[in-house]
């Protein structure tokens, strides 16, 4: 009797620890479509590796912010499956983190080595765009300029085109932003507060039926001089940000 218990026991164990680790590349998707990354991690983490898994655990992780963990699964990716549908998107992927992580220099370094040996990959108006977002952070406002031209001029129907208006929009300077205001009062009761010690002004920024009135500080060239400014205006206790 008690072996037969044993047996029903064994195999009911063994129905419930299929059905609980039996979860498809499909159900980790569902889960990550409905934000429950954790959950979607956990799936994908007991599939057996693919091209495919890989590059959708580098995606999920990078949702977290875990990089790291990002580069691990797309340079595996990168390294066992050369042909693989996913590869462009994982170069991609693997640059974006630097970028994220704001080490400039090294996603530089990865988005220039896309350009020179994939000329005709689809990504290249996502490319362009990083590498002229990286000359603004810079303050290498040629550079921006020659990236931007080259969006418009070779894909001008591009979904990055809105991106590049934006980028355009920002002017060739630094400049420090204090708030963004819903009503226009605020944003001109802090410009009377800070137009004794600062060249302060207000941009209204509209989209849709919503203006947002913007508070921001200077036109700075360079970006140390624009820092030495931020930095004191965070001394006095503003909420201030630097851009772009």
């Amino acid at each position: 009797m008690k072996k037969i218990i044993f047996l029903v026991f064994s195999f009911w164990f063994l129905i419930y620890s299929f059905s609980a680790y039996s979860y498809t590349i499909r159900d980790a998707y569902e889960d990550y479509l409905y934000g429950d990354y954790h959950e979607a991690i956990k799936k994908a983490e007991r599939l057996r590796e693919n091209d495919e898994v890989l590059y959708f655990l580098g995606l999920i992780y990078m949702k977290v912010g875990e990089h790291s963990k990002v580069r691990a699964h797309l340079r595996k990716l990168l390294r066992r499956f050369p042909s693989s549908q996913f590869y462009e998107q994982g170069l991609m992927k693997l640059a974006d983190t630097y970028f994220l992580e704001r080490d400039f220099p090294k996603a530089k370094e990865l988005y220039w080595d896309i350009v020179q040996k994939y000329p005709n990959m689809q990504h290249l108006p996502r490319v362009y765009l990083r590498l002229a977002q990286i000359a603004c952070k810079e303050g290498d406002w040629g550079l921006k300029k020659m990236y931007l031209r080259m969006i418009k001029e070779k894909y001008p129907s591009c979904s990055e085109m809105k991106f590049v208006e934006i980028l355009q929009d920002y002017g060739d300077f630094f400049t420090i932003q204090i708030g963004a205001f819903s009503k226009e009062a605020n944003a001109l009761t802090i410009k009377k507060e800070l137009q004794v010690q600062y060249p302060v002004y207000i941009v209204e920024d509209r989209k849709g039926g919503i203006i947002l009135y913007k508070v921001r500080v200077g036109k700075f060239k360079q970006r140390d001089q624009a820092k030495r400014v931020f930095l004191q205006l965070l001394e006095d206790g503003y909420p201030a940000i630097i851009y772009p």
